[in-house]
């Protein structure tokens, strides 16, 4: 049997760092429900407001829940993508793609170097704890870390790459997504 290896010098740019947060946040850990619950308790309150109209203060009390309900979700959001780009920035991504590991893929494990391939890290496959494929990018997760891998710099071709992925993960830990 050949023995498969992928080698994946690894570039990514500010645009793929916040689609890869913005997954990560909303998507894989669902930080949109907290908020989502938020809004929906404050605009049932304003509809209970706006439902005793000719009770004073019934209006202004049921728009300021409103304004609240639906501003405070809005003001973090917003707040949570300028800080994304303040970490785009200071890691040097804005201006340019820029190369940030190596990946070697090979059948007993996968090595990862984070100073341009000069020293590398041996990461079992038993450590990988979930796979994200999207269709340009795959994303992959041991713990709380993840990797960016985009398909365009898979030498080999990312069906190579899903074939060696499939082979030594559990079905259960690769996950295809939009």
């Amino acid at each position: 049997m050949k023995q498969s290896v992928i080698y994946l010098p690894v570039q990514i740019d500010g645009a793929d760092f916040r689609h890869f947060a913005l997954f990560d946040a909303f998507t894989r850990r669902k930080m949109w429900r907290r908020p989502a619950v938020f809004t929906a308790i404050l605009t049932v309150s304003a509809a209970l407001c706006y439902s005793r109209y000719p009770q004073e203060g019934s209006v202004l009390l049921g728009t300021i829940l409103l304004v609240l309900g639906v501003g405070m979700p809005l003001v973090w959001y917003l707040s949570y993508e300028h800080s994304l780009h303040v970490q785009a920035k200071k890691m040097g991504l804005l201006k340019a793609p820029r190369r940030v590991y190596t990946l070697v893929f090979a059948e007993e494990g996968i090595q990862i170097s984070q100073d341009l391939g000069k020293t590398f890290t041996p990461l079992s496959w038993g450590s990988v704890t979930a796979v994200y494929r999207r269709p340009d990018i795959t994303y992959l997760y041991a713990g709380e870390r993840a990797w960016l891998l985009p398909h365009s710099q898979i030498r080999e071709g990312e069906g190579a790459l899903r074939a060696l992925l499939a082979r030594r993960l559990p079905p259960e830990a690769l996950h295809d997504v939009k």
